[in-house]
């Protein structure tokens, strides 16, 4: 049985490799678009820093200075990280150890389920299938941004361990119980107000030994509320609850289980762009089909704990417009909490997984082939690779690297965009200090000032900024405009900030100020205080057509520009997730020339491409990254963009 259990595993391991296909060979770099996994990366990187330079401080994370619990903001995945530790201590990156829970969510997804099909039915081989179905189903593939409902594993093998332990009650087996209950409050706080209520169904119905499973299920609930008491207070300090009108948006209607996603090929025409993908909830018609079976089976003893996971998460998933949902929603603390009651469909997922299983190895009874040829047949309606990755541009930029040697008191990176702050705490992995931009769910009051005053440029900015004790301000030119140059002249001319000096970073460079001081006089800021563009010691472009989300047709030219001290040897543009190379061509340009005049080695900066028609192995749903080749054979990226393709 040992055998058959680790290939089973290897089996899901492989699969999940195959089934979101080029993430692997991409894993240092991909996530799914750039903005939440920029977030759960930054999340499980802080969990991993926190628990071995302040423990009992946690929450007290590095975003949003100086609010109290900020970590309380998101889910803090602690239950996640810890199994990527190993991997972080052996150098593994953050984005990269992301990806490696991406994978690993799926894969134990697909395990978890497999035990729990293989526990009810006795055949493995209705393990492997349920496994499959609950691991691949459409649902996960539209949380890909998500890794905390990728990491799906824990609630079947909650219920397993639950049916193990009333097969034989003893303390090993209530201690499984306690660890999987344990596991899922720290992965993913939907999963532990949904399940809590979802297994004491399941424990009404199974009726078996009381103490060793109270105990330990008890003793996992301490742990819990321990990681719960600083959403409590973080709640109670800020007011963070979800209002009446934003809970019912993403309540799902009985319809949106007929909607697929966007990425499976199968059900494509079930797609409806205008619903939420919150609410594609669409498990598949094989599932629905199996399901069906399974109530012809005659030992009819895991029927009631299926129906009842499958009936709660349906009428979970409906949300406001159901009385469960608002009951809890009302008077049950910490469901105000909940944003989309639609998830609650994940428990629906667990029991349709159940019948998914009963209903195989019932079929699979008369042909044992057909257990295989069921298996296959999940495998294609689910398939959904190549999938399109985004590129992200793992190298840290010189300003973190000054951050996190230096390790200022705090800083804030100007402009303060919640958008372009998805960006700050990818790069924030670096450095970890104390930083009032961050991007969350929610937004504590002073970050909500800090970037009201940075928008309407105002003279109290750097004010404010000294009363709350930031130290430092990042600059980042690219992204500022000619009130914001005003505004740093104006805060230099009055000495509450003072120019420290720049560093190479995108096309203007990154601009680096302490709160506070007297500036020395500068030639490089005055330049860049009057928008012109100052010397870098790298290699740097810019990439401007086509824009991000644009379809690209015969007339689109796509164009940018690249300079290097070293000269430029070549630029590519990167097609389908980095695993195709179109070529461009490069072109001198005066104006550009004379804008730039220190890199006389760049004698033809701009760089062009113009395609009759979509060029052959290109996706229709691409992306587009230009990669440059200075003239000693380093390999820049710039930003990756998503387009279109006829």
């Amino acid at each position: 049985m040992a055998k058959q259990h680790a290939a089973a595993a290897l089996f899901f391991a492989v699969l999940a490799i195959v089934m979101t296909w080029p993430l692997a060979p991409n894993i240092k770099t991909a996530v799914a678009y750039p903005g939440d996994p920029f977030i759960t990366t930054w999340v499980m990187d802080w969990d991993w820093y926190a628990t071995f330079h302040q423990p009992l401080r946690l929450f007290d994370a590095n975003i949003f200075y100086p609010a109290r619990y900020s970590l309380a903001y998101s889910e803090n995945l602690y239950g996640i990280a810890i199994f990527l530790f190993p991997f972080r201590a052996a150098g593994v990156t953050p984005i990269a150890a992301h990806n490696l829970a991406i994978l690993g969510g799926f894969a134990l997804s697909g395990l978890g389920a497999y035990w729990l099909g293989r526990l009810i039915t006795g055949s493995a081989m209705a393990g492997i299938t349920s496994g499959i179905f609950y691991a691949f189903l459409p649902y996960r593939f539209t949380h890909l941004p998500h890794v905390h409902y990728v990491w799906g594993w824990t609630l079947p093998v909650l219920l397993a361990s639950l049916f193990w332990y009333s097969q034989k009650a003893t303390w090993p087996r209530a201690l499984l119980f306690g660890i999987a209950f344990l596991l899922t409050g720290l992965s993913n706080v939907h999963w532990l107000f949904f399940a809590s209520i979802a297994i004491a169904v399941a424990f009404a119905i199974v009726r078996t030994r009381l103490l060793p499973i109270v105990v330990c299920g008890g003793g996992a609930a301490l742990i819990v509320a321990v990681f719960l008491y600083p959403y409590y207070e973080a709640s109670r300090t800020y007011g963070m609850q979800r209002s009446w009108d934003e809970t019912m948006a993403f309540s799902a209607r009985p319809s949106d289980w007929l909607v697929s996603n966007a990425n499976n090929r199968v059900y494509d025409f079930l797609g409806k762009p205008d619903v939420d993908p919150e609410r594609w909830l669409f498990p598949g018609a094989l599932a629905i089909v199996l399901s069906g079976f399974a109530f012809a089976t005659r030992d009819r003893k895991w029927l009631p704990i299926a129906a009842s996971w499958i009936a709660i998460g349906f009428v979970g998933s409906l949300g406001l417009h159901t009385i469960f949902h608002r009951f809890l929603f009302s008077y049950v603390p910490g469901f105000r909490a909940i944003r989309v009651p639609a998830r609650w469909a994940v428990i629906a997922y667990v029991g349709l997984a159940m019948l998914v299983a009963i209903g195989s190895a019932l079929v699979a009874r008369r042909r044992a082939w057909l257990s295989v040829v069921i298996a296959a047949a999940f495998i294609v309606e689910l398939w959904s690779a190549p999938i399109l990755w985004y590129i992200a541009i793992p190298d840290v930029p010189a300003v973190e690297r000054w951050v996190a040697e230096n390790r200022p008191r705090a800083i804030v990176e100007l402009p303060v965009i919640p958008d372009l702050d998805y960006g700050t705490m990818l790069r924030a992995t670096a450095h970890h200090v104390p930083m009032v931009n961050g991007y969350s769910g929610f937004f504590p009051p002073e970050y909500v000032r800090i970037q009201n005053l940075d928008a309407e440029r105002s003279d109290e900015l750097a004010d404010e900024l000294r009363r709350i004790g930031v130290s430092h301000i990042i600059v980042h030119a690219d992204s500022v405009n000619a009130a914001g140059r005003a505004w740093i002249a104006r805060a230099i001319a009055s000495q509450k900030i003072a120019f420290q000096r720049r560093f190479d970073g995108g096309v203007f460079g990154d601009w680096l100020f302490t709160v506070g001081g007297r500036s020395q006089p500068s030639a490089e800021l005055d330049a860049m205080l009057r928008g012109k563009p100052t010397r870098s010691q790298t290699t740097f472009g810019a990439f401007f057509s086509p824009p991000a989300g644009k379809q690209i047709g015969p007339e689109t030219v796509m164009s940018g520009f690249a300079f290097s001290p070293n000269g430029i040897r070549s630029v590519n543009l990167l097609v389908n997730s980095g695993g195709k190379r179109l070529p461009t061509q490069l072109h001198e340009d005066p104006v550009l020339q004379r804008a730039f005049p220190w890199y006389p080695a760049t004698t033809k900066p701009q760089f062009t491409a113009q395609f009759p028609k979509r060029p052959a192995g290109v996706w229709k749903k691409t992306d587009i990254q230009p990669e440059i080749i200075d003239g000693k054979g380093n390999r820049i990226l710039l930003e990756d963009r998503f387009v279109i393709w006829p």
